[in-house]
């Protein structure tokens, strides 16, 4: 039974090192898109080919232009504190009134915004030099991956697609 339960973590173990893949690839100054859909990144190597330092930023973005990523309009509540006052004549004929603190609910429509994608990473690489990352814990993305360097270089990313 115990061998059993080592074979089958042995399997889990190897299945997932078939799904996760490695992509390489080069990029320029400016913006490239790697992936369009979500991805967990386990490893990233990243190496200058410019001859200058070089900044390169890592987006969860799928544009292939831009940084930056729509969010669009929605509706959300507010939830703030007013006094509602109450008043009645009793049975006597006296006029009466409360005053109650209350919660009150309102729907409130968000506009659209443009701001700029999530940084997933930030790398300063040295002029012809490689940068070599292994996160602690795998990275996700949610709409893709992007790249913005400042000069040309070359990537190697491990990543595992995202169902």
């Amino acid at each position: 039974m115990k061998n059993l339960f080592k074979y089958f973590g042995t399997f889990l173990a190897l299945a997932g090192l078939i799904v996760a893949e490695v992509i390489s690839g080069s990029f320029a100054s400016g913006i490239t898109s790697i992936s369009t859909n979500g991805v967990s990144i386990s490893n990233i190597q990243l190496s200058d080919t410019s001859g200058a330092a070089n900044t390169v930023v890592v987006y969860d973005n799928d544009s292939s232009t831009s940084t930056n990523r729509v969010y669009a309009a929605y509706t959300s509540t507010v939830q703030y504190t007013t006094n509602v006052v109450m008043s009645f004549t009793n049975f006597t004929g006296v006029a009466q009134s409360y005053t109650n603190t209350v919660l009150k609910v309102d729907n409130t429509t968000v506009a659209a915004a443009t701001n700029q994608a999530r940084r997933v990473f930030t790398f300063r690489l040295p002029a012809n030099g490689t940068v070599t990352f292994t996160p602690t814990y795998s990275q996700g993305t949610t709409f893709g991956l992007q790249l913005s360097a400042a000069g040309a270089g070359g990537y190697n990313i491990d990543r595992q697609p995202l169902p």
